[in-house]
């Protein structure tokens, strides 16, 4: 179990979420934006959204407040050039939908669990 925060995640993007990480007893939370640092607390992961390069500002943000937090971008924009400037500016991983309900659990797993024995 995680606490999930989706940040600036579009309604319908952050259904698809979190139907994908139903079942799993994930805590989901959201928020459009306006954040600050109490909200990253007891996050475990964070799925943020937007156009390119809406989300690089509170990308660098959350560096600077969790640096280790894992953060996935989401968005609908499938374009080499944002993925690889969401990457350089620290995001884990980054999503463009359309997306699969085991491409979003993937990423849950691999960012929140430890090691695996």
């Amino acid at each position: 179990m995680a606490n999930v925060f989706l940040i600036g995640v579009e309604q319908t993007i952050a259904a698809q979420i979190s139907r994908a990480l139903a079942g799993g007893g994930h805590r989901i939370k959201q928020k459009a934006q306006n954040i600050d640092a109490c909200d990253l607390m007891e996050v475990d992961i964070v799925f943020a959204g937007g156009e390119p390069p809406e989300y690089l500002p509170l990308l660098r943000w959350v560096r600077e407040q969790r640096s280790a937090l894992p953060f996935v971008v989401v968005t609908a924009i499938p374009d080499t050039t944002a993925w690889l400037d969401a990457l350089e500016a620290g995001a884990t991983d980054y999503c463009s939908c359309p997306f699969e309900k085991r491409q979003i659990q993937w990423m849950m797993e691999s960012r929140t669990s430890g090691p695996k024995v």
